[in-house]
């Protein structure tokens, strides 16, 4: 599933012969054919002739048009059956209805790729849908299709431009940028020369290659340390998975832009989880479970994608910042706690060195305001400070608030400094300044040029750092050895099954039971249906008891008021039973009184793309109050269930609050790795599950409460 692992743009055969990526003949053609060339000024046509021949393509580029024997000074020929050799790539610069036409003469001649601008919506002369058409015939064909919708891509690092806007200029860098939407496409490649690109590709409708298998294509490349997605879904959700996946392997990040984060959330769905779950979560699991980062803004993905880039991976460590504003630095103080970015604790060491180097006015601190007296030594503390913070083992990235303008700047040995700054050690670097508009591209460009990325704007700066330290932090998790717990034996698990896949679900009982069958904890439990039964139960569970209403499709019992606590005696008892039964029906569970603790939920949805997804998050009433909640796809172990619960608001909580005693995180950990494992194996026949509560203490954990739906 995860792809062949191969180190350069050709893969391994079953002998392991060298086997040619499917998309090679789309990036790297020996020779390219341009449909629709036109010599009109301002047409499609025209432009994607010059963006081509601009591009330094190294091989053959032909333009096909029967109206014209030559534009652009290039020879013009009027079909493609008529070129002195076969095009690998073949581009459509021409309208829907004639796209077909074209694909139909790529394919008859022997072309391998094709590229379509086209939207391609509508219908042909026949009335049959025009998309649908290409896609049935690129899929039978086994041909790669760039588009349509699409602006088509750029291969910086290769100089093969099959677009329609100008690429001559762009310098080539570590950055592949994937982007389904076009504008996207133009805005990130075409408007600031500080991001460095090796490829670039507007995936469109996808009529034949799929977003994954360009991330496929770009791992393969040498020149690839990034890739940045701008997705609205993964039309191929297994390979998407196994592509993250080659990219955690290969230890390149992927920082995504999922737009859609409200689509299609509230399915009709039965289980709290499912009411707060859907396809945004879903992405959020896969993302996080192959280590790829998901950011809410194109200036986060750009500048999270810069700071990668650079190719030095965080490691152990804070952020550290040397500046040159007081007031900056106590902005800057401010905005790291909104983001929850830490600074280094400098050493002892570090801060007698600061001490010594700073003028008398200036405290050593993290971040540093290094701007004394502007008299002829007003650089050098700058320079010193920064050497020392890099050598501090506390600081895993360093930054420099550079306040340059194209226009002007006030020291200009600030700048050689902050050129220094890769120099100084192997740990990330960057420049940043705290105004997201300042005038500072051709500075940007040159520091680009040496490898140092400058960032505009402060929070822009603080999600780049933000990321950089959640890759370090997942790839330090998928590093562990995290086995999921072991699941029951075979039978048990099909009896389970057989009996999901008979109705709708399973009574709180039984879900309760089914918790205990793979080791989740759960408070004991009796059902009755009468009320000798029912005190019977109670007796031999040991007073005081819970009492629940327990009729079938009584799904949700405290919207109910169906749900009696702290029982004490038999009387309690019987008043409890005929006022719930006489409301809601004669079955009822007696269920032993759990202790005190904090409540968390446990959740499982199938999702119809990833399949089996976890939650865990705050339980009880507040489980759709709150929003506190993370998702995982399942299974997983211990360690990673404790990742997951360290990211909860409620986390603190467990610790104990006013001297309580602290909740055994461990256990819980364990009781969240054993649920996913249920999750895994139930996956094909449960549809949902909602454990809530789950209840949190220094004993362990007990799940309270269980819904089950079925898929039957």
């Amino acid at each position: 599933m995860d792809g062949p692992e191969a180190t350069g743009a050709a893969e391994k055969g079953p002998r392991g012969e060298d086997r040619e990526h499917r998309l090679t003949p789309l990036f790297r053609p020996r020779a390219l054919a341009l449909v629709g060339a036109s010599p009109r000024a301002g047409s499609v046509g025209l432009a994607m002739v010059e963006t081509a021949l601009a591009s330094g393509f190294g091989g053959s580029i032909y333009l096909v048009n029967p109206r014209y024997r030559e534009i652009a000074k290039t020879p013009c020929h009027g079909s493609l059956s008529s070129l002195p050799e076969v095009p690998d790539l073949v581009v459509a610069g021409v309208g829907g209805r004639r796209v077909e036409a074209v694909l139909d003469e790529a394919l008859a001649c022997g072309a391998r790729a094709m590229v379509v601008f086209d939207a391609c919506h509508g219908e042909d002369h026949a009335g049959r849908p025009i998309l649908s058409r290409l896609r049935d015939k690129a899929r039978e064909a086994d041909l790669p299709v760039c588009g349509g919708n699409a602006m088509g891509f750029f291969d910086i690092a290769h100089r093969c431009h099959a677009s329609f806007y100008p690429a001559a200029q762009l310098k080539p860098g570590g950055i592949t940028l994937i982007a389904h939407s076009g504008s996207v496409f133009t805005v990130l490649a075409l408007n600031d020369p500080r991001y460095r690109f090796n490829l670039v590709v507007s995936a469109g409708q996808e009529i034949g290659v799929s977003v994954d298998e360009y991330i496929d294509f770009a791992l393969e490349q040498p020149e690839t340390r990034v890739v940045a997605l701008f997705i609205e879904a993964a039309r191929n959700p297994a390979g998407f998975a196994a592509a993250l996946a080659k990219a955690q392997r290969r230890d390149i990040p992927v920082v995504v832009c999922k737009v859609g984060r409200t689509e299609e959330s509230a399915r009709h769905v039965r289980s709290h989880t499912g009411a707060v779950a859907g396809s945004s979560a879903a992405y959020d699991a896969v993302l996080e479970r192959y280590g790829a980062l998901r950011v809410g803004s194109l200036d986060a993905l750009m500048d999270t994608a810069l700071l990668l880039s650079q190719g030095r991976p965080m490691e152990a460590g804070g952020l550290g910042v040397v500046t040159d504003s007081g007031g900056l630095r106590e902005l800057l103080i401010d905005r790291a706690a909104e983001h929850g970015v830490p600074f280094a604790k400098l050493s002892d060491k570090s801060l007698t060195a600061l001490r010594h180097t700073l003028p008398s006015t200036l405290e050593p601190s993290n971040p540093l305001d290094a701007a004394g007296s502007i008299d002829a030594d007003f650089s050098r503390p700058f320079r010193d400070s920064l050497k020392i913070m890099a050598e501090d083992p506390a600081v895993g990235i360093l930054g420099f608030e550079f306040d340059g303008r194209d226009d002007y700047f006030y020291d200009p040995q600030l700048a050689e400094i902050a050129a220094s700054l890769p120099a100084l050690s192997a740990k990330p670097c960057f420049l940043y300044s705290s105004f997201a508009q300042a005038n500072n591209r051709a500075l940007a460009e040159g520091f680009a040029d040496a490898g140092l990325p400058l960032i505009n704007g402060l929070d822009n700066m603080l999600a780049a750092v933000e990321g950089a330290a959640a890759y370090r932090d997942l790839r330090a998790l998928a590093a562990i050895d995290d086995p999921a717990p072991a699941p029951p034996p075979p039978d048990e698990i099909e009896a389970w099954r057989q009996r999901l896949g008979q109705g709708a679900g399973l009574q709180e009982a039984d879900g309760l039971s089914l918790l205990q069958a793979f080791g989740v904890p759960a408070v004991p439990h009796r059902q009755a249906e009468t009320r000798d039964a029912a005190i019977e139960a109670a007796a031999a569970l040991g007073w005081p008891v819970a009492l629940k209403a327990a009729a079938p499709g009584l799904d949700h019992k405290t919207e109910a008021d169906g749900i009696r606590l702290d029982i004490a005696d038999g009387d309690g008892l019987v008043r409890a039973y005929d006022e719930l039964t006489r409301r809601l029906g004669a079955r009822v569970l007696v269920q032993a009184m759990a202790p005190r603790g904090t409540e968390l939920a446990f959740g499982y949805l199938r999702d119809p793309d990833f399949g089996p997804l976890v939650m865990v998050g705050a339980g009880g009433t507040l489980i759709e109050l709150l929003g506190d909640r993370v998702t995982a796809l399942a299974p997983f172990g211990p360690r990673r269930a404790r990742s997951l619960i360290d990211r909860l608001q409620l986390r603190p909580m467990l610790d104990g609050r006013r001297g309580g005693a602290a909740a055994d995180i461990d256990a819980l950990a364990l009781a969240l790795a054993r649920f996913s494992v249920l999750c895994e194996n139930l996956a094909p026949a449960m549809t949902e599950m909602d454990v809530n509560p789950v209840i949190a203490g220094p004993q362990g954990c007990l799940a309270v409460d269980a819904l089950v739906v079925g898929n039957g």
